[in-house]
């Protein structure tokens, strides 16, 4: 154990003027580290953390803008439904009411073509009767002509 102990000396009397040569670079190498860590390292940080938030701040907007645009393109498209509808209805509605409007024509047409059927028919019975009461009249009084010139035929 003593030899180990022995040996360890000799390494540190041996090593010690490399170390005490060493520690003006390992020093210098501290203060360096220190120097840009803080010249260097530290605002670069700071540069790239602000340059990450305000990346981040633009896409957080960019998403918010682009939410804003697809809620009013859904907006805009459940309008353009709802006027769809509404003109639809109107139409709808209209043609309906065309139908109606139609329909009572082409009823009142009937009508107004039943009443002259029926005067033109009423006409046309008492046109019958009146022919028939003249015919009546004619054939009576032919009769009679006929009869009186028969009669008088005899009597000669």
């Amino acid at each position: 154990m003593e030899q180990l102990i022995e040996v360890v000396r000799g390494i540190w009397h041996a090593l010690q003027p490399i170390l005490l040569r060493a520690l003006p670079t390992f020093i210098l190498v501290i203060l360096l580290h220190w120097f840009l860590k803080k010249v260097l390292f530290q605002p670069l940080d700071r540069v790239l953390e602000e340059r990450r938030r305000r990346t981040e701040g633009v896409l957080e907007s960019c998403q918010a803008a682009v939410e804003r645009a697809r809620t009013r393109i859904q907006e805009y498209e459940n309008s353009l439904r709802q006027a769809q509808a509404e003109i639809f209805d109107q139409q709808e509605a209209e043609r309906k009411r065309m139908a109606a409007e139609r329909a009572a024509l082409l009823a009142e047409a009937r009508q107004r073509a039943r009443e002259r059927v029926e005067a033109a028919r009423a006409e046309i019975q008492a046109e019958a009767e009146l022919a028939s009461q003249s015919l009546r009249e004619e054939a009576a009084r032919l009769a009679d002509a006929i009869t009186e010139s028969v009669l008088a035929g005899r009597a000669q």
